[in-house]
């Protein structure tokens, strides 16, 4: 995990004297490829710079873990198993066909039976029922006659039982083989506990397995066939009633025939009505004809019995029309005619209403008696027909419930010899095809079932303490939010390194405590001063004491500031630091010799008023220094030292430390004095106090040329410097980059050399300003 902080880009800002260039040869946001190799380079950082730790973590954790291992193994308990194989089912076609054959299964034969395929047992059901208390207490009970303490819990947690299978075209397929084991420490236990399960087994099958069979039969037998029986013979006894009461034998014929007397009487009526009808129509009309005084009608409708009558009739009304057209209507002839005809007439008109009329009647009369007596015989019969229906109904009920309890009852007997058939056929017991055995070695001992994995354990336990070691070490790295390389600053910070100071060991030397007590003018007591050189300061004469990447580093930071510089000149510079302690004082006065030994007349200036250290690193007087020249009319040739060890380098020290340095630093004396100091000058440098917390710096930064901050590799915490780059960008200070100090690599690799060495004595190296005139003109 990548633990590095993200920064804002600092873009640096004018101080209103010098525009600041930012140099080519760095770049704010390196391309994706070069992200990539960052995260590589940082990650095989973190795994060198914590090796340490994770080496030490994964040995800790692995003697942890073996200790436990080894431990865990030594109070392993040696088991042995034995086991002994059933065979449950038939394994022949012929078994298999007999099973087919009890269970009704059409058109068996060897040939058509699938042995793999069929399975009349259901495994899972079974093996339960052989693990369950009811089947094992007995077991138990038997087992305890020997061994007191075992109990069923404890044999079922040591039994298992299991189908065996085997793989064919990928698939597993299960045998009709049942395989019992058990497991335990005594050899001697294991056989006397399997050989009282096989008992147990055996029997079962004998016995237990024929119960549920048993138990059928006794219910056919003695509950559902007497029911069935019983319902049957009530059944035919209330038909025979039934018949007998009714009488009849075959409702379908007798509900036919009733059927057809019923229409015939139908047919009848009907034709009947039709002939009254007519019957009566000729009534009517013969009425009509009387009422018309027309009887010869009606006569002649009655054959040759009227036939005289009607002739004379016919005769007289002819000769009466003759004599009509020969004779006037009173005449004698006609008159003695029309008698004649009016007698007949009368006569015609008495035969018809005597004789005719009545015989028609009658025969009106004998057709609705006729009527009626068929409607008392349609009623009666209609009435006889619907008690039929009823009688049918019931009939047809009685005898479908018969015919459904005929049949269970056939099915009930059917069943019951199968059962009988097929716990004749049960009576074969399950077969041993394997006895109690424990597997044996070729030396004739027993093979243990309990395996010790200790070397496999070791292993595993040594390869997930690697993993928690390294996975330690990155936890390490990630609370540890400080920066390591300077690849990290430049990828968090986004602004260039300037310069990579490596660590040099002969600088490391104890820290002067700071001072406590203040005098009453505000100022610390005077500290005595060691007019000798101390062994850390290194004049660039006796570089010797000092390694030659530490000086590189140094020559690679003023060229790098010279480049930055180009087409502009940069008189000042201000040296701060995050925190204290990054080496920012150490960082001001080596720039300081580099730039002098080549010739540039540079001051360096102690603006840490607070905690000032420049004079003690060169072992000069700090009597007077910047804040007797800022609070006094003091003259600065009084002020300025020069340096013992370099004749081009000037020295202001702080002076005594005031109660307000931002009182003196923010006011226009200093700026007026850093004024003279570059005219004075070809390079001013000033050291300041840490930038966290203190704006001593961002006041002085405001008012120079440029801006380096120094930050301590492994030291400082990232949101240290991430708050240090948010002030300055706020005070408007011109940064120029970063300087890394304390870098434990080599400092050829994170920062190239410019020059050769020999140019710091030609003074071959750059210069940053114009050389102006001595000190003698101050």
């Amino acid at each position: 995990m990548d633990n590095r902080q993200e920064f804002q880009p600092f873009l640096p800002k004018s101080n209103g004297k010098l525009p600041h260039l930012s140099p080519q040869i760095y770049r704010d946001k390196p391309e994706e490829s070069e992200e990539e190799k960052l995260d590589l380079s940082w990650l095989f950082a973190v795994v060198r710079r914590r090796a340490p730790v994770m080496v030490a973590a994964t040995m800790l954790l692995s003697l942890l873990a073996g200790g436990l291992i080894v431990s865990s193994s030594k109070k392993t308990i040696i088991e042995y198993e034995g086991s002994f194989a059933l065979l449950v089912e038939p394994a022949t076609a012929e078994g298999l066909l007999s099973k087919q054959l009890n269970s009704n299964t059409p058109a068996a034969d060897l040939a058509r039976i699938n042995i793999e395929g069929i399975s009349l047992v259901d495994y899972e059901t079974q093996i339960r029922i052989l693990k369950s208390p009811k089947m094992m207490m007995p077991v138990v009970k038997e087992l305890q006659n020997q061994y007191p303490r075992l109990s069923y819990t404890e044999l079922m947690s040591n039994l298992g039982i299991s189908r065996i299978s085997y793989s064919k075209d990928g698939k597993s397929i299960g045998t009709k083989i049942l395989e019992v084991r058990y497991k335990d420490k005594d050899t001697k236990k294991i056989y006397e506990v399997l050989k009282k399960v096989k008992n147990a087994y055996i029997t079962y099958s004998l016995e237990q397995r024929l119960l549920g069979i048993n138990q059928g039969i006794n219910f056919i037998e003695k509950v559902t066939l007497p029911k069935l029986q019983k319902r049957v013979g009530a059944i035919q006894l209330q038909l025979q009633r039934l018949r007998q009461e009714r009488n009849f034998f075959e409702p379908t014929l007798e509900g036919r025939s009733l059927s057809d007397q019923v229409q015939s009487l139908r047919s009848q009526q009907l034709q009947l009505e039709a002939e009254l009808k007519g019957i009566r129509t000729i009534y009517n009309n013969y009425q009509k004809l009387l009422d018309a005084n027309n009887p010869v009608g009606i006569l002649i409708t009655q054959g040759q019995s009227y036939g005289g009558l009607v002739n004379e009739i016919q005769k007289v009304d002819s000769e009466l029309s003759l004599k009509l057209a020969q004779y006037r209507e009173d005449s004698l002839p006609i008159q003695a005619l029309r008698k004649s005809y009016t007698e007949l007439m009368e006569m015609a008109t008495k035969r018809a209403q005597e004789v005719v009329m009545p015989s028609i009647a009658s025969k009106i009369d004998d057709l609705e008696a006729r009527k009626n007596t068929l409607s008392e015989a349609q009623n009666q019969l209609s009435e006889k027909l619907r008690k039929f229906a009823v009688t049918a109904r019931e009939y047809d009920n009685l005898q479908q419930e018969l015919q459904v309890l005929t049949k269970s009852l056939s099915d009930f007997l059917g069943k019951l010899e199968a059962l009988r058939i097929d716990a004749a056929q049960q009576q074969a017991p399950w077969q041993e095809i394997n006895p109690p055995e424990i597997p044996l070695d070729k030396w004739g001992r027993y093979i243990p079932a309990t395996i010790k994995q200790t070397s496999k354990q070791l292993a595993l336990a040594v390869i997930l303490s690697s993993l928690l070691g390294i996975a330690i070490g990155l936890l390490v790295e990630v609370l540890n939010t400080v920066f390591h390389t300077p690849e990290e600053v430049r990828a968090a910070a986004k602004l260039p390194i300037l310069g990579v100071i490596p660590l040099a060991k002969k600088l490391r030397q104890k820290r002067p405590p700071r001072p406590r007590k203040r005098s009453a003018k505000g100022a610390s007591a005077e500290q005595p001063v060691d007019k000798s050189i101390p062994a850390a300061v290194i004049s660039m004469k006796g570089q010797g004491e000092l390694d030659y990447p530490f000086l590189e580093a140094f020559r690679s930071l003023y060229t790098n500031i010279y480049l930055m510089s180009s087409g502009r000149t940069i008189r000042s510079l201000l040296i701060c630091s995050p925190v204290a302690g990054d080496g920012k004082s150490t960082v001001a006065l080596h720039l300081a010799q580099t730039a002098a030994a080549v010739g540039q007349r540079v001051l360096l200036v102690d603006a840490d008023l607070r905690y000032p250290q420049l004079h003690l690193k060169l072992g000069l007087p700090n009597i007077r220094g910047l804040s007797d020249a800022i609070s006094s009319d003091l003259s600065l040739n009084d002020a300025i030292q020069r340096s013992p060890l370099e004749d081009n380098l000037f020295v202001l020290t702080a002076g005594h430390i005031p109660s307000d340095p931002i009182k003196l630093l923010s006011s226009k004396k200093m700026q007026y004095l850093m004024e003279q100091f570059q005219a004075f000058f070809d390079l001013v440098i000033y050291d300041t106090p840490p930038l966290v917390g203190l704006a001593d710096g961002h006041l002085l930064g405001a008012h120079t040329d440029g801006t380096m901050m120094v930050m301590q590799l492994g030291q400082t915490d990232r949101s240290q410097v991430s708050k240090a780059l948010d002030e300055l960008k706020i005070s408007g200070a011109s940064l120029l980059g970063i300087v890394a100090n304390g870098f434990k690599g080599t400092s050829r690799s994170s920062s190239p050399r410019p020059v050769g060495f020999e140019t710091v004595y030609n003074n071959q190296l750059p210069v940053l300003g114009n050389k102006t005139p001595d000190s003698s003109s101050l």
